[in-house]
């Protein structure tokens, strides 16, 4: 579904990330994995067409959408749910959603915003109240919902777990692979290990804007010296 090869990107005269070349397969979850400052997040929002490609292509489908804008990029399917959530804070639950399908067609909102709201029925109770007044996981749950809106082929979502209760991680994850069963093909940052073992099918792990390892979560689980060494999480004892 995407490439990126060779891809360089950063901001201004620094490269965040260097020479990456990755496949994200259709219907899969891939997971980028890494300390902070790794290139994680540049990745990810140079994907989404907000940090500049220095060298390199990006390929989604058939198409190099290397010089797209991040506008075309949407509409070609891409959707990015960023670090922090970024809503809109005092419009409404529903009027965030509404903002979240704006490049498609009226019928097509209406058909998202149900399938959001059978993902996320807690979101469908509150859909009058202003976004900044959710707690946090119900302010991922709606970041989530928005990028649904635009009808994506491809989900990013940053930091999926960042800050967040354990009920509500699982209940985030639970959505995520509901989402995968129905085709979608997602990519997302996660300082969790563990948890990216457990939902992931490939993961990439970046180190200082290079990548150091691909491969499937199978083979990364099966291989204790690699996750202590690279992943940083120690094998955990039955």
């Amino acid at each position: 579904m995407l490439r990126l090869e060779s891809l360089s990107c950063g901001y201004g005269d620094m490269t965040a990330v260097q020479e990456l070349t990755l496949d994200i397969p259709d219907g899969k979850i891939t997971a980028l994995l890494g300390a902070n400052g790794a290139g994680k997040s540049s990745t990810i929002m140079c994907i989404a067409g907000h940090v500049a490609v220095k060298c390199g292509k990006v390929e989604y489908g058939e198409k190099e959408i290397t010089n797209a804008s991040p506008m075309e990029r949407v509409r070609a399917g891409i959707a990015v749910v960023p670090e922090g959530r970024r809503l809109f804070p005092s419009l409404t639950v529903r009027e965030n959603l509404i903002v979240g399908g704006y490049c498609r067609p009226r019928e097509s909102g209406r058909r998202n915003m149900d399938r959001v709201l059978d993902l996320f029925p807690r979101l469908g109770d509150r859909l009058k109240q202003q976004a900044g007044s959710l707690s946090g996981g119900e302010q991922q749950m709606l970041s989530i919902g928005r990028a649904l809106m635009s009808s994506p082929t491809l989900l990013m979502i940053d930091e999926l777990s960042l800050g967040l209760m354990p009920k509500v991680i699982d209940l985030c994850y639970e959505a995520i692979s509901e989402l995968k069963r129905k085709g979608l093909t997602i990519l997302i940052v996660e300082q969790s290990t563990k948890l990216a073992l457990e939902v992931a099918d490939r993961l990439c792990v970046l180190e200082s804007g290079n990548e150091v390892w691909q491969g499937t979560s199978d083979k990364a689980g099966k291989n204790p010296a690699l996750i202590d060494k690279l992943l940083g999480m120690k094998e955990e004892s039955d």
